[in-house]
């Protein structure tokens, strides 16, 4: 990863939490960003409408609530986009998913960045800079861990108002949060007729986007509570936040 020259005064420990940050939110992008190895080209953001939103129909809100209530664990493929408004860049990762309820979860993208929730702690661990950042872990938005979101989506009302951008297209959902002062403005869900999302759209204050889809979803699959805790590798440097 490449960094300008102030970015390197700053020292070692700034450097990891900058270049783990835009892995994992768009919010905390700004211009003095950090490049990883992931291709990087120029994309418009996508477009927030204006118009007023149709009232939604409760029934896919229903499905999606029940379905990951009722989720024990899952297993996908992701791949995230983050859109950095300030630059007009696109960063594309990708990576696979492991879920299981309550509270745990493990992102590994293929650039050597590891996310892991283990019901109390988050790690944000990154191979090439040999650092791990540990976080408590309150809240997905919180943490900003845009996938985070599926441990929460048994409660989708308890938290955002929920609205139907498009009045032919049923199934995607704009949520904005209840919360006062909240960083994410909105998320966009794409979901399927049994309630499943295979798309959502983080919008934060500042014009960022992080787009996730989800592929070769498993669920069902036992997940051993094993790979939801974190084995610091030898050698790395441990940063508590």
């Amino acid at each position: 990863m490449t960094f300008d020259e102030n970015q390197r005064g700053r020292g070692k420990a700034y450097s990891a939490a900058v270049s783990l940050g835009l892995l994992l939110a768009v919010s905390a992008a700004s211009a003095s960003y950090a490049l990883d190895t992931a291709p990087v080209g120029t994309a418009p953001a996508i477009t927030d409408a204006a118009a007023p939103a149709p009232v939604v129909t409760a029934d896919i809100v229903t499905a999606i609530e029940t379905h990951y209530r009722d989720l024990a664990d899952l297993t996908a493929k992701v791949v995230q986009k983050n859109y950095l408004k300030s630059v007009e860049k696109t960063q594309k990762f990708e990576g696979t998913l492991a879920i299981k309820r309550p509270g745990r979860l493990r992102l590994e993208y293929t650039n050597g960045q590891v996310i892991v929730i283990d019901g109390k702690d988050a790690w944000f661990y990154s191979k090439k800079s040999s650092q791990a950042i540990r976080r408590t872990f309150k809240d997905f938005e919180q943490a900003n861990i845009p996938v985070a979101f599926l441990l929460g989506a048994g409660a989708i009302r308890q938290d955002f108002d929920v609205s139907v951008p498009e009045a032919d297209k049923p199934r995607m959902l704009d949520l904005v949060p209840k919360k006062t002062g909240a960083a994410m403005k909105k998320l966009r869900l794409h979901a399927d007729e049994a309630g499943r999302i295979g798309r959502m759209v983080v919008y934060d204050r500042s014009g960022n986007t992080s787009d996730v889809q989800f592929s070769d979803v498993k669920e069902g699959v036992a997940l051993d509570d094993a790979q939801f805790r974190f084995k610091v590798p030898k050698g790395t440097e441990i940063i508590e936040q």
